[in-house]
């Protein structure tokens, strides 16, 4: 419970909210598209003086963040006081993008809308009101995003018993100001860029003209700084690249797709994930040699260019695992819920404490093969929730109204995923379903009609929105998300709002299987009085 009352509060003020103010932040929230055209932002009263951009390189996730030191201009030169316009390359393929401003407590979040899309540029409008309004003349803003396959393998094949992985990565050191006005690039001073490698070990690195390049003796960051008295406004691209070892498999998944079940009857919460879990390092070159792999294996050097296992953290109160393939059950894996952690060595009064930190329960999963380069593994997994955990009554007394806090995905860190669909059945007879998503999607559809008893529906494979389980009448309408270029920062909960009436919940299953169970004794009433005999 304490989980879904920590997820609800952005869903309660949206509830709170004018009618049509909630119309226009849905559709705001799940159809707004920026528009095509120019880079050309709105003219601003704030200009950035300097830029720290830091790139954190590894697997199939590049992170980046950069921190603008905005300053007010003078009043002479005019502009919105209360907005400012910057530029993320890459983002309208996917990945995730945030901005923030503040250290510690004192940091939030700033609404990002975007404004525009041009080629491999998104605008986003960041609304600077509270700091402006306080009259501050100065302001740090912290723009980053996690975005994927910024690299590829060099070399693009490899021995199975090699020793290295090798990854490089090339990028515009100019991305953060890109799109930016001429008068706001020429005030810029300084930009430095960092990119932090997982190892020391920089194979090379090209430096572009505008810039130079400086890294410390056994030092995994590499950083550009751009040479003095530059003009920002007529500099070109400046791409840098960066050739650097990486110390593992490169994992990936291709697609995900996540059936999620509302069992009021069973007071459960059924979850289900259909995995296509892909290497993304180099591809293997020549024929796999099963010895060689053992060999390796006992020097613990199998993880370089193979995949051999993968860990999900899952929600603490997860129970009744299981993961299989084509094949069949894979016997390779092995689950520790969160009770089953030891406690030994801990004090009795930190015990509670241990208890109540939710510690996350673990599937380790090993798949049937190794996972070389240019591999993949196709498997499903499955767990159980509690649904107490994940759906409360609303506050109407007797209204049959409820709120569930579904989880959209299982982020796996530093893995990124192609494409992820989740079909959400709730149980039958929901209805007045609104769907409140935490963060954008590709597509957005769910039921917009009550189910008639023993009809005829659509399924959700046939373009439909109703599903199928055992014992159903009506079928359970199916809420359905898609969403392409996700990364482990996208693991929130996806808010439905349903109404069951108690009728509905109570009686409509019983007497659907009355009426099965009456009419088939009916048909063998019937079938018994017909005479199957040839009369003498």
């Amino acid at each position: 419970m304490a989980r879904l009352l920590s997820t609800v509060t952005a869903f309660t003020a949206l509830a709170a909210a004018p009618a049509h103010a909630r119309a226009q932040a849905q559709q705001q929230h799940f159809s707004e598209q920026p528009r095509h055209g120019s880079t050309a932002s709105a003219d601003s009263a704030w200009a950035p003086t300097s830029v720290l951009s830091t790139i954190q390189l590894g697997g199939s996730l590049t992170r980046s963040s950069a921190v603008y030191s905005l300053e007010k201009r003078d009043s002479s030169h005019g502009g919105d006081s209360h907005r400012w316009t910057t530029a993320v390359r890459g983002a309208h393929q996917g990945g995730w993008v945030e901005a923030t401003t503040g250290k510690g407590t004192s940091k939030r979040k700033i609404e990002m809308l975007p404004a525009a899309v041009d080629d491999d540029l998104t605008l986003y409008s960041l609304d600077l009101a509270p700091e402006s309004d306080s009259g501050a003349t100065s302001l740090a803003v912290t723009v980053s995003s996690v975005q994927s396959h910024q690299t590829v393998p060099l070399p693009a094949k490899l021995a199975q018993n090699a020793e290295s992985v090798y990854l490089l990565w090339k990028g515009d050191l100019l991305a953060p100001i890109a799109g930016l006005p001429a008068d706001q690039r020429r005030h810029v001073k300084e930009i430095k860029v960092r990119v932090k490698t997982p190892t020391p070990r920089i194979v090379s690195y090209e430096t572009p003209e505008g810039f130079e390049a400086h890294q410390q003796t056994g030092s995994a960051t590499l950083t550009f700084t751009s040479k003095p008295g530059v003009d920002f406004s007529t500099l070109s691209e400046q791409i840098a690249a960066v050739h650097f070892q990486q110390p593992e498999a490169v994992a990936a998944i291709r697609k995900l797709d996540r059936i999620v079940e509302l069992s009021h009857w069973g007071n459960n919460l059924a979850i289900q994930d259909t995995i296509d879990l892909f290497n993304a390092g180099p591809e293997l070159d020549g024929q796999f040699a099963r010895i060689d792999f053992q060999k390796a294996s006992m020097m613990r050097r199998q993880g370089i260019t193979a995949i051999p296992s993968l860990s999900l953290s899952l929600p603490s109160s997860a129970s009744n695992p299981y993961f299989y393939d084509l094949v069949g059950n894979v016997s390779t894996s092995h689950f520790r819920s969160s009770s089953s952690f030891s406690s030994n060595g801990i004090l009795p009064s930190q015990q509670q404490k241990k208890r109540n930190s939710h510690t996350p329960a673990v599937l380790e999963l090993k798949p049937r093969y190794p996972i070389l380069g240019g591999w993949n593994y196709s498997f499903t997994i499955g767990y159980d929730l509690p649904l107490g955990e994940f759906v409360r009554t609303r506050a109407e007394k007797g209204s049959g109204k409820y709120l569930a806090a579904v989880p959209f995905l299982t982020p796996i860190k530093d893995v990124a995923i192609d494409a992820v669909r989740v079909e959400i059945r709730l149980p039958e007879g929901a209805r007045d379903i609104h769907v409140h998503t935490p963060f954008p999607m590709s597509t957005v559809s769910y039921p917009a009609f009550v189910p008639s008893l023993f009809g005829k529906h659509h399924t959700v494979q046939e373009g439909g929105a109703v599903s199928w389980t055992y014992l159903d009448s009506t079928g359970r309408p199916t809420v359905v998300l898609t969403k392409e270029g996700c990364t482990d920062m996208h693991g929130g909960d996806v808010l439905i709002e349903y109404t069951l009436p108690f009728y509905v919940d109570w009686f409509q299953k019983p007497i659907a299987c009355a009426s099965v169970l009456a009419s088939l004794f009916v048909a063998i009433a019937l079938a018994k009085r017909v005479k199957t005999t040839i009369p003498s």
